[in-house]
């Protein structure tokens, strides 16, 4: 604990400041971890956790200022595609094993694809809290209704068009299937049903499209046409009401993740929705799902008391991952998932048993960037204003640039 001087932030010693973009439910859980933490563990520790949240739209502006002008938290938490960019940065100390090993936070307890999501270049910036993989929702009244077995969702193409179709047949102004058409939700499913097909987009050495990348994408994008050519699907963007749509039971299938969990369980409580949710169907040669972690990092600067302090935090989050994992979350922590209060989560299991089959990003500086032209590339395609031959080459020509 530390028991004098400031931390990077100015806060008092034995006081960490943790800034964190969570916010709605996430906010709410992770204000009464905090506050649960510094009334026990917290208090016995002489650590006491100051908790910040700011909106997400903000919230890497004010961390890079913050970091930059060296007044940044001693803890925060980021999506895990951001870790490479404030390594890089330098904005960022690593964490040593001494430090994790006094800490009692052992990598071996962590699903590997999880802890790698917080590494770079051979260094490891972040300790994850959550994974979050893309999932569906499906509706069991309607899909009682169109004579589908409630009880068995689709798992791959040929049963999601399937149940898509008997699902728009109701009429009444019932869709089938939704999948996002605008925003990060495109390139999060481009990206699931991709590696189904193939590892990986780049080439060997992270510099370039892979050589069969067109080849690769085309199936993709055929993959997602068939299903508004077969008028199953929204042509227009109701990614802002889907929520509420299905929860009217409009929307037989919603393609989204496991973070809107509380959105439907809302539901089920106050309006009687009836729901069920499973993992992302398989399009191509193998099972994949995209998949993002929240990971805990230590700006530079930290004080060697204050890191110690956070660590403590970090280390009991941990060890109370099922409290956090109730607001719509995998958890990455073996000794978590195996628990049998886990277990008991019926969502959080099922959606779990896919995690072997979860692809996070590379570790890139770049892929943000790269992300940002596959979602621009995709929104034009969703919209109609480019084939399939132009939105491959787009997506190409720009992901080039960016690397």
């Amino acid at each position: 604990m530390a028991v004098s001087g400031l931390g990077v932030g100015g806060a008092a010693a034995g006081t960490i400041e943790f800034w964190t973009l969570f916010s709605g439910p996430d906010g709410e859980a992770i204000d009464a971890l905090v506050k649960d933490f510094n009334a026990t563990a917290g208090q016995e520790a002489g650590v006491e956790v100051k908790l910040l949240i700011i909106p997400w739209d903000d919230f890497n502006t004010k961390l890079s200022v913050a970091m930059a002008s060296r007044k940044a938290p001693a803890l925060t938490v980021v999506n895990s595609d951001q870790v490479p960019v404030y390594a890089n940065q330098g904005a960022l100390d690593p964490f040593t094993s001494e430090e994790l090993a006094a800490a009692g936070i052992e990598e071996e307890d962590y699903v590997p694809a999880a802890w790698q999501a917080g590494a770079f270049n051979g260094e490891q910036y972040g300790v994850p809290i959550s994974i979050f993989p893309r999932s569906i929702y499906y509706n069991k009244a309607l899909f009682e209704e169109a004579g589908l077995d409630p009880e068995a969702p689709p798992t791959n193409k040929a049963e999601l068009m399937a149940a898509a179709e008997a699902l728009s047949g109701l009429g009444d102004d019932v869709t089938g299937l939704f999948f996002q058409l605008t925003g990060s939700g495109t390139f999060r499913n481009f990206y699931s049903i991709y590696w189904q097909y193939e590892d990986s987009i780049y080439n060997a050495d992270l510099t370039a499209v892979s050589d069969t990348f067109a080849a690769t994408a085309t199936k993709v994008l055929t993959d997602l046409k068939a299903f508004t050519d077969a008028g199953v699907t929204p042509t227009r963007d109701i990614g802002a009401d889907a929520n509420k749509l299905f929860a009217q039971n409009k929307i037989g299938i919603a393609v989204m993740q496991i973070t809107d969990l509380p959105v439907y369980q809302a539901a089920a409580r106050d309006l009687g929705l009836e729901y069920g949710i499973a993992g992302f169907p398989t399009f191509g040669d193998q099972p994949a799902v995209f998949a993002l972690a929240h990971e805990f990092l230590i700006p530079r600067g930290t004080s060697p008391e204050a890191r110690q302090d956070a660590l403590t935090f970090i280390k009991w989050i941990g060890e109370n991952g099922v409290e956090w994992a109730k607001t719509g979350k995998v958890s990455p922590q073996y000794s978590v998932i195996e628990s049998e209060a886990y277990r008991a989560l019926p969502e959080q299991s099922i959606v779990t048993e896919a995690i072997d089959t979860a692809h996070f990003p590379p570790s890139l500086v770049t892929q943000p960037a790269v992300d940002r032209v596959v979602q621009q590339a995709l929104e034009e395609f969703f919209s109609g204003r480019s084939t399939i031959e132009q939105t491959v080459a787009r997506m190409a020509d720009g992901i080039n640039a960016a690397l």
